[in-house]
């Protein structure tokens, strides 16, 4: 774990820091009722602009993570449109080889299927996956730096991000 926190730190002194964002940081930063909301808001207000890199899977993942529970199709377009815009972001299109390594992540670290199209996301472009699903950061592979948007937010201040 220590050598993990190693790469962490390195990767905030890299000027060319990289992240791959879950729908679950969206979601609680488009819900102001949700009780990681202030953390995920600031923690996306400070990447603004970093090179983002996620599958085009985020848009259906937060588009539907809004209108199921509300069906407020106005605030969920809204959402996936901001995502869609997103300053830094580039959408990864979820084409074969993709699919075919984020299976083979699935497998051998008994991810969700979309959570493993996350880190085959981060694993591909060398990029930080920030989540606040629990399971996801736990089983990620050591390959891909995981972290919560917390942990990004209190390193971030001692690296001085």
């Amino acid at each position: 774990m220590e050598e993990r926190e190693e790469r962490f730190a390195d990767s905030f002194r890299d000027e060319e820091m990289r992240l791959t964002i879950d729908a679950s940081v969206f979601v609680s930063a488009a819900r102001p009722s949700e009780q990681l909301y202030p953390l995920s808001y600031r923690f996306l207000h400070r990447v603004k602009g970093s090179k983002i890199f996620c599958p085009n899977l985020v848009l259906a993942e937060c588009g539907a993570a809004i209108a199921r529970p509300t069906g407020d199709s106005f605030l969920s377009g809204r959402l996936v449109n901001l995502i869609k815009n997103f300053p830094g972001m580039t959408q990864i299109s979820l084409d074969l080889p993709l699919a075919l390594r984020a299976a083979e992540i699935a497998i051998e670290n008994r991810l969700r299927g979309a959570d493993a199209v996350y880190v085959a996301v981060a694993s591909d472009y060398d990029a930080i996956l920030v989540s606040w699903d629990d399971e996801m950061l736990e089983r990620c592979p050591e390959s891909v730096l995981a972290i919560s948007p917390e942990a990004w937010l209190e390193n971030a201040a001692r690296t001085g991000e």
